[in-house]
């Protein structure tokens, strides 16, 4: 069973956690309430000094009263006290330090300059080429009288049919 959140351990029997996701040791750790930890503690502190540092060596010996978020409960059972969730967890703040935030360099920084410039570049000409062939357009049409701009234009050259001039009912 996985351990959701960070906790302190309040009861326990025969507890071991598999600890390997979060230190990378494949020994299970004991796990204690508080109490039977500093006990244990000042036991072995007691022997490092009659065995000159020796009985210390062996870590795995003491329990720990802690439970950390992201390990595997190994065996036994016992109950303990949430202490942290979500992002304030060791889980959580490991993962909070993994993810890394791309910055930004000095190239791509250029980069992003050039880019903005042939872009505003490009829609200038374009709106340049635009204007530029709607005069022509509407130049060329009103030289020739073929764009009727303001309505009632009359052609320049008179009509004709096989070579004779047809003249208008009103004219």
């Amino acid at each position: 069973m996985a351990v959701p959140v960070d906790g302190i351990v309040m009861q326990a029997t025969q507890l071991s956690v598999d600890e390997a996701a979060m230190t990378g040791e494949s020994d299970e750790m004991k796990k204690e309430i508080l109490k039977v930890c500093l006990n244990r503690l000042a036991d072995k502190q007691g022997e490092a000094g009659k065995d000159g540092g020796n009985a210390m060596t062996k870590t795995h010996e003491l329990p720990s009263p802690l439970l950390l978020s992201g390990t595997n409960i190994a065996g036994g059972e016992g109950k303990f006290m949430c202490l942290m969730v979500g992002d304030d967890s060791c889980l959580g703040q490991i993962i909070a330090k993994l993810i890394v935030t791309p910055e930004v360099t000095p190239l791509q920084q250029k980069l992003e300059e050039i880019a903005t410039d042939i872009g505003k570049g490009g829609t200038y000409i374009a709106l340049l080429i635009v204007h530029v062939l709607l005069f022509r357009y509407f130049l060329e049409g009103l030289s020739s009288r073929n764009t009727d701009l303001f309505g009632g234009e009359s052609p320049c050259a008179p009509e004709t049919k096989n070579g004779e001039v047809v003249k208008n009912a009103q004219g």
